[in-house]
């Protein structure tokens, strides 16, 4: 028969918080989308034929 007292002999560890915040998120993808869009802006807003 099983013993029903056991008592655990290793500690489960806690959980580590890898969760990241919604503003972290934002930022992130952000970030990723100004990769492409900074170029694409510097050439229309920067040529001499975008008007300004």
């Amino acid at each position: 028969m099983a013993d029903l007292n056991v008592e655990r002999t290793t500690a489960v560890a806690p959980a580590e918080e890898d969760d990241y915040a919604n503003w972290e998120i934002a930022l992130w993808l952000i970030g990723i989308l100004m990769i492409p869009g900074v170029p694409i802006a510097m050439v229309v807003l920067l040529t001499p034929w975008s008007g300004l």
